[in-house]
């Protein structure tokens, strides 16, 4: 329902006739598309936190001083460990939502696939289509991270 607009050829009508449909096309299997890159999510919070460490550590030793570092700081450590993370791990979201896509039974028969697939079609470029780093930036600075 996510992917396609309710007018778009062959969009479910509403959340029963998407079960439906999908039970009936795909069966169970259809319910799980997408979720081994979604579990590789999990990694851009432990990337994010280490590398959040090593600069606070990098920055007190740089400082010299024993005082706390101070909000910009904080700020600036965050907001550089936020943009770290998400470049290392964004393509992830772009495999997820390849697999996750209405048509995606016909373009891919899984991971792999859609990785060789968005590899040779796409070259690099393929595993950060969408991203951009001012989108990081503005989530950095509005959720306080």
């Amino acid at each position: 329902m996510l992917s396609t607009g309710k007018n778009a050829p062959g969009a479910y009508r509403g959340m029963v006739h998407g079960v439906t449909d999908i039970m009936r096309s795909e069966g169970v299997k259809g319910f799980w598309r997408g979720l081994v890159p979604s579990l590789f999510g999990i990694s851009h919070g432990a990337v994010q936190f280490a590398a959040y460490e090593q600069l606070k550590n990098w920055r007190r030793s740089k400082r010299g001083d024993k005082s706390e570092l101070s909000n910009l700081d904080y700020l600036l450590l965050s907001a550089t460990s936020k943009i770290f993370a998400g470049s290392i791990t964004y393509p992830y979201q772009v495999l997820r939502v390849r697999l996750q896509a209405y048509d995606a039974d016909r373009a891919y028969r899984g991971v792999w696939d859609a990785i060789v697939q968005t590899w040779k079609n796409e070259g690099i470029k393929g595993f950060y289509r969408g991203y951009v780093l001012a989108a990081d930036i503005s989530f950095v600075l509005t959720s306080g991270c």
